[in-house]
């Protein structure tokens, strides 16, 4: 085997696992209620909580920073603004918010 081949081959591989990471992670968004947890992939609500807790910390940081001055109110603003973008964009409005 070439290679060409064997490094596609891998690509191919890694594009196929991250694809089964994303459809797990919409899975465990979309079940609700107690019953369906058991039934909800582990690796798909880590992956949820582990961005609500990224989510959190850049929004804890960024008050931190507001309060102390090394930002001003401007800088502020914009970064909550990228950030609500970034949320919408791994959040659409339909899925529920994961819990903590």
């Amino acid at each position: 085997m070439s290679p060409e081949v064997a490094a596609l081959c891998v690509a191919a591989l890694l594009v196929c696992g991250y694809l089964a990471l994303v459809v797990m992670h919409l899975i465990a968004l979309r079940a609700r209620g107690a019953a369906d947890d058991r039934y909800r992939p582990r690796l798909a609500l880590w992956l949820a909580r582990t961005a609500q807790r990224r989510r959190d910390r850049f929004e804890r940081d960024a008050v931190r920073l507001l309060l102390t001055g090394r930002i001003d109110r401007a800088r502020y603003h914009t970064a909550m603004a990228a950030m609500a973008a970034q949320d919408r964009a791994e959040q659409p409005p339909g899925l529920p918010r994961p819990q903590h």
